[in-house]
């Protein structure tokens, strides 16, 4: 008598294949400010590290800088994403143009601010765009919610194969302190190990 699959062993990780689905909710973001991380301080002659005076977002978030003059040259941020890893963003100052950069920081630990042009202040605020813990497979959105409804048509997701922290969600309806926002999105990003799978 044979018989068939007789040490046949079904494994979950074994044809569940590794895309996975990620619900990442935020509670009541702050609205986007313009000087929430750096208020307005004074360019001079030497570049600056700035390391105290600083205040950190409500959640991983990319920045944006702005200038109240003519001012040019590199800002470099430092700080962690949201694994806690450190990471920069060098944003290029365009006069009192607001130039956004594309790292979301969870916490930002030094801002080397430029020489001055003539008598120009720069200051450091957060956008609308919300971090993501893990990489999606896309740019798809397969739900948003905003205050316990749907909230479609406008979300943008911002993707990067590597680094986490250029990996974004742009809400539909902007952030305001008082609203929720819970985003679905697929991810095939693994740990080093998950349960027996080993990545």
């Amino acid at each position: 008598m044979i018989i068939k699959n007789k040490f046949a062993t079904f494994v979950g990780h074994m044809f569940m294949g590794r895309n996975y689905v990620v619900v990442q909710e935020w509670t009541a973001p702050d609205a986007p400010s313009v000087d929430g991380i750096l208020s307005s301080t004074l360019l001079t002659t030497a570049v600056q590290t700035i390391t105290t005076g600083i205040t950190n977002p409500d959640f991983p978030r990319a920045l944006e800088i702005d200038s109240d003059g003519a001012a040019s040259g590199d800002v470099v941020i430092t700080g962690r994403n949201i694994r806690d890893e450190v990471v920069t963003d060098t944003i290029a100052l365009n006069g009192t143009n607001a130039v956004s950069g594309v790292v979301a920081f969870k916490a930002v630990t030094s801002i080397q601010l430029p020489v001055k042009s003539a008598s120009e202040s720069v200051f450091v605020g957060w956008l609308d765009k919300l971090g993501l813990q893990s990489i999606p497979i896309s740019t798809t959105v397969i739900s948003e919610d905003s205050a316990n409804a749907a909230d479609t048509g406008g979300a943008i997701l911002t993707r990067d194969a590597d680094e986490v922290e250029k990996c974004l969600f742009d809400p539909t309806t902007e952030c305001d302190a008082s609203t929720d926002k819970v985003i679905v999105y697929i991810s095939d990003e693994l740990p080093k190990k998950v349960g027996a799978y080993t990545a």
